[in-house]
């Protein structure tokens, strides 16, 4: 069926910063519900500058610097609060830990960086099973010198002295490449979902289908997510030969959009669409944005680390994210009926780590 005469054709490192709450309940820079009382974004080395080196011990006492612990294409440096009583933090690095072979993969070494002593990162390791290197900055000397220790907590607090957290995505000379950074100090987001942004593949199960004049792929980035886990849902779509479909912009059109069913549990946040490409359409003197090659949505969520979302999700072991694909194909004479795809993906829900250091 056709809907008119031909129209125009139609139609991502980082740095991972988290806003925190320490153990005792102290308030810190910034929270979903208030704002920024420090300028995160503005602290620490900048996109472009040298990442500076260090030397620090890891969880088994051997010394470590940026140097050493490079790739052929960089490295992933991560800044933590504590693997003993931040629970964001430990389920992060275990999540970091489940991505070790994507970053290797990509080429970067992975390293992750606190003011915790040498044994509780050993102990956390062992009982977590972390076999990438935790670095032991007790004294907080380079959290002070790369310039994001948190200044908003009591100096007389027994936990003073630990980063804003986040990471660094550096290139094999130590040029910081990108940085992201978290609304919230709750929130993380998970490293296959920054390959993701960076542009890379990452293994994950995927769901094929095929659709008037396009055909798709869809996945999670993760399989397993946890209150204050950022991960995002991947759309790939391949336009049939001479086929284009409307790109975000486009007026007059329906444009390519990924619509998700609101449920209690999960925050939709940021939708990346990539650069459109600019199509003339000569009989109407009219240039409009359109896709006429393969694409990528990245269709970025949280599970909700509120109180009103940690108990939507309390007595769950999964959730499943449903929702569609919208879009209008043209050929070079006629436009066709705007359609929707149906698509569903599934993560398993987990629990933060609340487990402490095992004392004497």
């Amino acid at each position: 069926m056709l809907l008119q005469l031909r129209g125009p054709g139609a139609a991502v490192g980082i740095f991972l910063m988290t806003l925190v709450t320490t153990a005792a309940g102290t308030s810190e820079a910034q929270s979903r519900s208030g704002a920024a009382a420090v300028d995160i974004q503005a602290l620490g080395p900048q996109v472009g500058q040298m990442l500076p080196d260090f030397r620090l011990p890891d969880q088994r006492g051997q010394e470590r610097t940026l140097q050493s612990l490079l790739g052929p294409n960089g490295a992933v440096v991560v800044f933590f609060r504590s693997a003993d009583w931040c629970p964001y933090c430990k389920t992060q690095l275990v999540e970091l830990q489940g991505n070790l072979r994507e970053v290797q993969k990509a080429g970067m070494g992975l390293v992750a960086i606190s003011y915790d002593p040498v044994s509780v990162l050993a102990d956390f390791s062992t009982r977590r099973g972390i076999t990438f290197p935790l670095l032991s900055d007790v004294g907080s000397a380079t959290i002070k010198r790369y310039g994001i220790l948190n200044t908003t907590i009591d100096p007389k607090n027994e936990l003073y002295g630990y980063p804003f957290p986040g990471t660094f995505i550096v290139d094999r000379h130590g040029v910081i490449t990108s940085r992201v950074f978290e609304p919230a100090y709750q929130e993380r987001t998970t490293m296959s979902t920054i390959l993701v942004r960076l542009g890379r593949h990452v293994d994950a199960p995927a769901t094929t289908f095929s659709a008037a004049h396009v055909d798709g792929t869809s996945y999670t980035t993760d399989q397993v997510a946890a209150p204050g886990t950022h991960f995002s849902l991947v759309l790939d779509i391949a336009p049939a030969a001479h086929i284009h479909v409307y790109a975000p912009g486009a007026s007059g059109y329906k444009p390519v959009a990924l619509r998700l069913a609101p449920q209690p549990g999960l925050i939709v946040t940021t939708t990346q669409f990539p650069k459109s490409e600019d199509y003339f359409f000569k009989p109407l003197n009219e240039h409009v944005p359109v896709y006429q090659h393969p694409f990528r949505i990245v269709q970025d969520v949280m599970l909700d680390p509120s109180k009103d979302g940690s108990l939507a999700l309390k007595d769950l072991s999964s959730l499943t994210i449903t929702g569609s694909f919208e879009y209008q194909a043209c050929d070079e004479k006629v436009c066709y009926v705007p359609q929707s795809v149906p698509l569903s993906w599934t993560v398993a829900v987990k629990t933060l780590d609340l487990e402490r250091v095992k004392r004497p």
